[in-house]
């Protein structure tokens, strides 16, 4: 059995990190972001020392100090970091690997989004998917005025802003979904370096080479891509906001896929790291060829030729 002095002892202390970790966040320019990346450690430490029932304690013991510092605006962020660190803590007591560590974290962080929308909309009226709406609207008339100052531009060119514009309305729930885990990514990996560094034992990724999305992927990107010429779709109709945001979603995944591949074959060809962080960057830069090579990676099974010539 633990002193439970002792427990409420490093308890304090680490309300007290997460207290300054939150301050930093909120009143540091530009390292405020960084900080923000951290806010989970404090408990993912707590629970990775004490039970289950303890860490319950200190993260209902901050959502009350963060109501009484910043009020009922500052308790769903402070909460969603706090449950996001118990989660990622309780999966790595339950031997979860990393991989269901980041999916199940970022799947938390969008219904955390998605519930915070609703609430402001509903309690507090404040619509942020409105206000962008506005901002992009009022971004797109600026853009059409600035055009018109070009007599030498072909006509229907304000057509075609107009629907770009209306593209970034749509692909607005894709954007969000991206973003989220891109920063549920960032999180996982400097919080474990840092566990890994205070002696704690953290799962680790798969090497990111051996990436293999299943063969529907592939069909699901085809339907979608079908969908345009087999249905009609107007810009504010539901098919086209899905249909929008699912090819966004999927391209993404088919460029990590290609991605993958280029990894692999760096591997394979045992170059140097210098060699694949430029090869990913031209990857990244010649996407849409890297899209055809995560296709290709995933229908042709390409690496069963890469190593057949290697072995050679």
């Amino acid at each position: 059995m633990q002193d439970p002095s002792k427990k409420i002892k490093y308890g304090a202390m680490m309300i007290a990190l997460f207290t300054i970790l939150l301050a930093g966040a909120f009143f540091i320019p530009l390292i405020g972001l960084l900080i923000m990346i951290f806010l989970p450690l404090p408990i993912i430490l707590y629970r990775l020392r004490e039970d289950r029932s303890s860490t319950a304690l200190v993260v209902l013991s901050t959502g009350i100090l963060a109501l009484l510092l910043g009020g009922l605006t500052l308790l769903p962020f402070v909460l969603g970091f706090v449950v996001l660190g118990f989660l990622i803590a309780e999966f790595i007591v339950l031997g979860k690997s990393k991989l269901y560590i980041f999916m199940g974290s970022g799947l938390f962080l969008i219904v955390v989004g998605i519930l915070t929308y609703l609430v402001l909309a509903l309690f507090f009226e404040v619509n942020i998917i409105d206000s962008l709406m506005a901002m992009l609207k009022e971004s797109e008339e600026q853009f059409k005025a600035s055009l018109n100052g070009f007599s030498a531009l072909p006509k229907g060119s304000e057509n075609v802003v107009a629907e770009a514009f209306m593209l970034y309305r749509s692909s607005i729930p894709a954007v969000f979904i991206l973003s989220v885990y891109v920063f549920t990514f960032i999180v996982v990996i400097l919080n474990f370096m840092l566990l890994q560094r205070l002696g704690h034992d953290v799962p680790k990724f798969p090497p990111f080479r051996g990436m293999k999305l299943p063969v529907i992927t592939i069909f699901i990107y085809g339907l979608f891509i079908l969908l345009p010429f087999v249905t009609k779709m107007t810009p504010d109709s539901s098919t086209y906001l899905i249909y929008v945001n699912a090819t966004i979603i999927l391209r993404a995944l088919l460029l990590l896929q290609g991605l993958a591949l280029v990894h692999y074959l760096m591997f394979r060809m045992k170059l140097p790291g210098i060699v694949t962080f430029f090869s990913t960057i031209l990857a990244l830069l010649f996407n849409p060829i890297t899209i055809l090579l995560g296709i290709l990676d995933i229908g042709v099974n390409i690496r069963a030729w890469i190593r057949k010539d290697n072995s050679k």
